[in-house]
């Protein structure tokens, strides 16, 4: 009888204690990978792989990615802690690999292979435009690998419009249980092995879905009666969007952690404005937040202002150079406490050796297969029809598909020094090479019928190309500068292609000063990528004047920062002398615009432009209204498809990559950049000029006054 009263009260005391202990949970993560499925440092030094421990020169790599997960769940495991492996997108589009996008999937199905369990989409996964982002994640669900589960919370789809048709993308769509099998998901729960119950939201920013021109018809949080470039309000609005699919996660689902993937962007020199930081405050019931977009190195512990809990934000940079781990508890009541000192970034580098075989080949197959014709296949390659029919160069017989990088690796001259790219606001050497291999592309094909080009520090993806042990720049590391965007064509031979074209377009001289405004304004409120630098075009400005007001009178010279324009001579540019002689078409310190030669109509003059169709696609942001350039009559809609339709620059009828019917493929920022690099290097190398150790910078975009580093000509901090 005894026995049996100990037994029941043992039984009920086990009854009553229902109440888990502490339980804890590593979350692991990347963001903005961009396709960097090899190391860079260059990129041609990581192939093939080194099988050596390296300094720490070349930064990420896919396979160096995969030996930091698993050492880091090996730890979560050991300390009892269960893990999941997330990104808050921009998992595409940075390097030539993305070329296979279409075709392989490549980025979904290694995300699976490396253990990812949850990602969302950021703008860059529709610069293929939303049909084509359906067609990518349709092959790797198909694939053998499938891929993670995507949650996208505040997408809108439009369905077939003039703008486009998104029905593909919206079949593979789950609004709360509506298609349970569909890959991209509004809300997600998933269970850890240790029984908490995780729920996910997916965050496109609104500085995101603003630049991401390619997207329509599909839209992302915007305000009624507002446009996406209003970012303010779109912002509010996803707040408002967010907020009750955290609410069903919590009360429906039985979600105990909320973690946001959120591509908006953490800003450490500015935290309290960034978009995930505003986010967590205003948005309750969400723990951590996961930021991307901004591609920074960066943390905070944000107080909500609904609730009053303290969320934590987490981004880790880019390219995969970090894996972020985010370690919390959730205690016997519910309550769930980040532990910042745990909560930190590892690097990927090469002293881990890449030594995962599956992943190793799986990307040597995908760079083979941008090599190397398919089997039975009298079509070239990828990288075959580029290097020998865009740019005319010759090249090795075909390559061996079982030892990859002959044609990935081809140099296009030598290089003894880095050409750079870093700093905030303020014109660098890349800038200047980009923006001259514009300029040289569009007057070789149109010869006396461009006056500039212009460049924007957002387009640049690399902080430097680097020079490589071997003392040659290769062919990927260069396409890896500026590898964004894609054609709008969906027919003809240039329908699929990577890269965003060429535009040649008219503005006027008072516009080319807006444009400028963009620099020593826009740029400095927070929006870097928006830095501008031509070629052809020299300018000044004063950041202690009063900034450019778009809504004001163009014409009138006190309306902003700029205080000088200069335009590039007609022989210097016919001889492709871009830092000869210059004439002034513009001085605020005499009348303003000085007449003369350079600018007959003075600021009324037709200036053609070179820029990318991404830049064109912002003109009206800037206050200006594109044209045609020979007739100058004005192009009607600013959309990438009005704007491609009259712009975008093609090859002549006369070249080898036009196809049977005539029709010539366009020209691509990517292969204007590789094919001035070529020429410029001869035989020899890249000259000093884009050396920012010798060579004299700011030349094209110098800040003056008391705010610049040399009053008459320098860098400005604000």
């Amino acid at each position: 009888m005894r026995r049996l009263l100990y037994a029941l009260c043992a039984l009920a005391l086990a009854c009553g204690n229902t109440s888990p202990g502490p339980r804890k949970l590593v979350i692991l993560h990347t963001n903005d990978e961009h396709s960097h499925l090899l190391g860079a440092g260059p990129e041609q030094d990581d192939l093939p792989p080194p099988i050596t421990a390296g300094t720490g020169s070349i930064k990420g790599g896919i396979a160096r990615r995969l030996a930091v997960l698993k050492s880091e769940r090996d730890a979560a495991k050991a300390a009892g802690a269960a893990h999941l492996t997330v990104s808050a997108g921009d998992n595409m589009m940075g390097t030539l690999t993305q070329v296979a996008a279409l075709s392989a999937s490549p980025d979904y199905r290694l995300m699976k292979m490396l253990g990812y369990d949850v990602t969302t989409l950021g703008n860059h996964e529709f610069d293929y435009g939303p049909g084509a982002l359906a067609a990518i994640i349709a092959t790797a669900k198909a694939s053998n690998e499938g891929l993670p589960a995507i949650v996208a919370s505040n997408i809108v789809f439009g369905g077939a419009t003039a703008a486009g048709d998104d029905s593909a993308l919206a079949a593979l769509y789950d609004d709360f249980g509506t298609n349970p099998s569909a890959p991209i998901r509004r809300g997600l729960v998933l269970t850890t092995s240790n029984g908490l119950r995780i729920g996910f939201v997916g965050i496109m920013g609104a500085d995101a879905a603003a630049v991401a021109p390619l997207k329509a018809p599909t839209h992302f949080s915007v305000a009624y009666g507002q446009s996406d470039s209003n970012r303010l309000a779109a912002l509010s609005q996803i707040f408002d969007d967010i907020q009750p699919v955290v609410d069903q996660l919590h009360r429906d689902m039985g979600a105990q952690v909320v973690v946001a993937l959120s591509h908006g962007g953490l800003d450490p020199n500015n935290l309290a404005s960034s978009e995930d930081y505003l986010i967590a405050q205003n948005v309750s019931g969400i723990d951590v937040i996961v930021s991307g977009h901004s591609h920074t190195e960066a943390s905070a512990s944000v107080t909500n202002l609904r609730s009053g809990k303290k969320v934590f934000v987490q981004q880790a940079g880019r390219y995969g150079d970090n894996v972020g781990r985010i370690s919390l508890t959730v205690d016997g009541s519910g309550n769930v406490s980040v532990d910042p000192s745990a909560s930190q970034l590892i690097k990927v580098d090469d002293t881990i050796v890449a030594s995962d075989a599956s992943v190793n080949a799986f990307v040597a197959k995908v760079i083979g297969g941008l090599e190397t014709p398919a089997a039975g296949s009298s079509t070239p390659s990828f990288l075959q029809f580029t290097l020998v029919e865009a740019l005319g160069l010759t090249i090795p017989p075909p390559p061996n598909p079982d030892i990859p990088g002959a044609l990935y690796n081809y140099s296009l001259g030598g290089l003894d020094f880095d050409v750079d790219n870093t700093g905030r606001v303020m014109e660098t050497s890349l800038l200047d090479l980009s923006a001259d291999a514009q300029l040289a592309a569009v007057s070789k094909l149109r010869p006396g019928g461009v006056d500039a080009a212009l460049e924007a520090s957002g387009v640049l993806r690399v902080s430097k190309i680097e020079k490589a042990k071997s003392g040659t720049l290769a062919f990927g590391d260069v396409f890896r500068a500026v590898p964004l965007g894609a054609t709008p064509a969906t027919s003809g031979p240039s329908a699929g292609t990577p890269g965003y074209p060429l535009c040649l377009v008219g503005i006027y001289l008072a516009e080319m000063k807006a444009v400028f405004e963009t620099t020593a304004g826009f740029a400095y409120a927070g929006h870097d990528d928006f830095y501008v630098v031509p070629a052809g075009f020299k300018f000044e400005y004063d950041t202690s004047r009063p900034a450019f007001n778009p809504n004001g009178d163009a014409l009138d010279m006190n309306n902003g920062r700029v205080t000088k324009i200069s335009k590039l001579r007609s022989a210097d540019l016919a001889a492709g002398n871009y830092d000869g002689n210059y004439d002034v078409v513009f001085d605020v310190s005499t009348s303003g615009w000085v007449p003369g030669a350079a600018a007959p109509a003075g600021p009324l003059t037709l200036v053609r432009v070179a820029a990318s169709l991404y830049m064109a696609t912002f003109a009206a942001t800037a206050g200006v209204h594109l044209k045609d350039a020979v007739t100058g009559l004005p192009i009607s809609g600013a959309t990438p498809t009005a704007i491609a339709s009259s712009t975008i620059l093609h090859r002549a009828s006369s070249d080898p990559a036009c196809d049977s019917q005539g029709r010539c493929t366009e020209v691509k920022v990517w292969e204007a950049l590789a094919a001035y690099v070529k020429a410029q290097s001869g035989t020899g190398k890249l000259p000093s000029r884009y050396d920012k150790t010798v060579a004299t910078l700011p030349r094209r975009a110098a800040c003056v006054g008391v705010n610049s580093s040399n009053p008459s000509g320098g860098n400005c901090t604000h």
